[in-house]
C-alpha cells in the first residue's frame, strides 16, 4: 500500500479536505463523476487559488499542461487510478493518506501533492511504491524527495509507518 503523511495547518482546511476524499470514496469505485458546479462549490476558493497558481507556473513550463479547474476535477476523478484505502488521523496535527495503486503510473503523485498543498496540508514523506521518501518543499509547488533506506526496509518487512 502506497501512503502519504502530511501535516496539517489549519484545521477547517483538512475539514474541508476530508469532504472531498469522502465525495472521491463514493464516486471512483462506481466510476461516476459530479458536475463541475457541484466541485466548484466544495472546493474552496483558497485551494483553487493556490491550484491555479500551479497550473500557471507549470504552463509557463510547457503549453502542453493543462491549466484549469476542470482538469484538477477530470485528474481526481479519473485520473488519479487508486484506490483509497483510509486516510487517517495519527495525531493532531499529523495525518496519513493510503492508498493503492489501480495500474502503473496511477496518474502521478506529484498532482495529488499539490492537492493536498492546496488545503494547507504539507506532504512531508510517502511510500513510492519503491522506497519511503522524505520530502523537502522547495517552494510552494516544488520539492525534493530523500529516500530514507532504513524505513523503507522496515516498511517492505513490516508495513512499518511512523
Amino acid at each position: 500500500m502506497l501512503y502519504i503523511q502530511f501535516k496539517i495547518n489549519d484545521l477547517t482546511s483538512f475539514e474541508a479536505l476530508k469532504r472531498v476524499y469522502n465525495v472521491l470514496l463514493e464516486i471512483k469505485p462506481k466510476e461516476e463523476s459530479k458536475p463541475i458546479e457541484f466541485w466548484q462549490e466544495m472546493i474552496p476558493n483558497y485551494a483553487k487559488d493556490f491550484l491555479g497558481g500551479y497550473y500557471e507556473e507549470e504552463k509557463a513550463l510547457s503549453i502542453l499542461i493543462p491549466a484549469s479547474f476542470t482538469d484538477t476535477i477530470n485528474y481526481l476523478e479519473f485520473g488519479l487510478e487508486v484506490d483509497l484505502e483510509g486516510l487517517i488521523q495519527v495525531d493532531e496535527t499529523n495525518v496519513r493518506l493510503d492508498y493503492s495503486a489501480l495500474s502503473f503510473p496511477y496518474g502521478g503523485m506529484d498532482r495529488l501533492l499539490i492537492f493536498l498543498k492546496a488545503y494547507d496540508c504539507i506532504p512531508y514523506e510517502a511510500y513510492t511504491g519503491f522506497s519511503v521518501v522524505k520530502l523537502y518543499w522547495t517552494s510552494a509547488y516544488d520539492y525534493e524527495a530523500t529516500e530514507l533506506d532504513e524505513e523503507t526496509q522496515l516498511y517492505r518487512a513490516n508495513g512499518y509507518r511512523k
